[in-house]
């Protein structure tokens, strides 16, 4: 059974930071009828993935974490720029600043664009639509958000997949790193062409067949 979960201009609280949207995805553990999940998560949904996997161990299997974003000493910059733009956010409507913003943050890389045209217009549109509060909600959320402490990152007992693009400056390929010499069963694997990517497919495959669908 695969839950796809998008916290993204749903938040029942209203909490977006990761260790607040944690609430969110206990709940949906407990609606399903299993004794354990794989969580998976991407950027800002691996935090909330390894909260999860640390406030709830025996909820928890396996983990996925995909992109981790900007964390412990080098998410102090990303905190105060977040925080800036969330003050200059406004409830009724998109301002200019924050378009741009969005426009130079498309996410898939530039090998899954040729591999699927008009993902990124997709993600665009999508991101254009939603309510204008949220753009506050979520810069807010992120700019009070760090990784758990590395000393419980160093706690987890469950095997760990984690997914880095050398490519992706947002997403700095040495958090990953350092997460993988901190999680005891983790391993790295970096995605930079289509290949890369296809051959992740695999990997997730063989994690799902270590610990059981």
């Amino acid at each position: 059974q695969l839950i796809r979960y998008n916290a993204c201009d749903k938040s029942i609280t209203g909490d977006y930071s990761w260790s607040g949207l944690v609430t969110e995805l206990n709940e949906i553990i407990d609606s399903l009828d299993a004794e354990k999940v794989i969580l998976g998560g991407v950027s800002m949904g691996s935090g909330t993935a390894l909260y999860t996997a640390i406030r709830h161990p025996e909820k928890v299997k396996a983990l996925i974490l995909v992109t981790p974003p900007p964390a412990w000493e080098v998410r102090v910059a990303v905190q105060k720029t977040y925080e800036r733009i969330a003050l200059k956010a406004r409830p009724d409507h998109l301002p200019d600043f924050l378009k741009r913003l969005i426009l130079l943050n498309q996410d898939p890389p530039e090998f899954f664009e040729q591999q699927f045209p008009e993902t990124r217009q997709k993600l665009l549109e999508l991101r254009m639509s939603f309510d204008p509060a949220y753009y506050y909600s979520i810069y807010h959320g992120g700019a009070i958000s760090d990784f758990p402490e590395r000393k419980e990152l160093s706690k987890l007992k469950v095997p760990t997949l984690i997914v880095g693009d050398p490519n992706d400056p947002g997403h700095p390929i040495e958090v990953a790193r350092e997460m993988n010499s901190l999680i005891p069963d983790s391993e790295l694997f970096l995605v930079s062409d289509y290949s890369d990517f296809l051959n992740l497919q695999l990997k997730v495959s063989e994690l799902l067949n270590k610990v059981g669908k």
